[in-house]
């Protein structure tokens, strides 16, 4: 990265988000125990912004998502209210 763009990625997160890059690439093993992983991250933060789990179609981006997500946030407020 350039020093400009390093400069503003420490000023936006400082100290919050770390990065490395690896010496050598990783095997096919670790590769796809490493994308499994994302994708197990990925599942579990689309189902609490849903509230609910996810159709096949708004995991692989087919489907609008943000509509579903101020719906479900509107319904959250309201059952806070009670």
């Amino acid at each position: 990265m350039g020093d400009r763009i390093k400069k503003n990625f420490e000023k936006r997160f400082g100290n919050r988000i770390y990065r490395f890059f690896l010496d050598k690439p990783l095997s096919p093993f670790e590769q796809r125990l490493q994308n499994q992983k994302i994708n197990k991250a990925f599942l579990a933060v689309l189902t609490g912004l849903l509230g609910r789990k996810p159709t096949q179609d708004e995991i692989l981006g087919k489907v609008d998502i943000s509509k579903t997500i101020a719906i479900a946030k509107q319904k959250e407020e309201v059952f806070d209210d009670v």
